[in-house]
């Protein structure tokens, strides 16, 4: 009976043992197939598809492949540092747009009915879309307003901006990513 006993528990412990390298092996798949897509700078920025408030789609990757550089901006009518950044990137925007550099208001927490006014009242001349859903918001981890990320062509994060910012700090931070091209 002592006998049936220990072999049952190396038999066991040989299982468990198996079982802990086989999941520890999976996890490490999973983990180094997805550790360069997300958030952070370095790796591939998410796609998404969201609608503009005239209800014209835009999607992310289709902008960077026309684009040396995309900006996406996090922003909110009820966030006043978000409102505050706006007249910045309009500046911004008029200065590089024609160096093939874009950017794209993704529009958080708001009424959408809300936005299109407030959009044209502050010559927000770029792309606007909404993130009705907060399902861009969560995918990009937005802990902040505003938050921005400076993506290249090849769909890299390559900066993050977390609070307001100026055309001046845009500016040298896209001259960088201009230069290695």
């Amino acid at each position: 009976m002592v006998k049936n006993f220990i072999r049952q528990r190396r038999w066991l412990s040989l299982l468990m043992a198996t079982l802990f390298v086989v999941t520890a092996g999976v996890w490490m798949q999973v983990g180094s197939a997805t550790e360069n897509i997300g958030p952070q700078i370095g790796n591939q920025a998410p796609d998404f598809t969201l609608n503009t408030p005239a209800a014209e789609n835009i999607n992310l990757y289709h902008l960077m492949k026309e684009n040396q550089v995309t900006l996406v901006n996090f922003w909110g009518i009820w966030c006043p540092y978000c409102v505050d950044e706006i007249p910045e990137f309009v500046k911004f925007y008029q200065q590089y747009h024609h160096r093939q550099v874009e950017v794209l208001a993704v529009n958080v927490g708001d009424n959408p009915k809300d936005v299109p006014p407030f959009a044209k009242k502050n010559k927000m001349i770029f792309p606007v879309v909404i993130d009705k859903s907060n399902t861009v918001n969560s995918r990009y981890q937005i802990s902040g307003f505003p938050t921005t990320f400076i993506i290249d062509r090849q769909g890299k994060i390559r900066d993050i901006i977390i609070g307001a910012t100026n055309s001046s700090i845009l500016a040298a931070k896209v001259e960088m990513v201009l230069k290695e091209k």
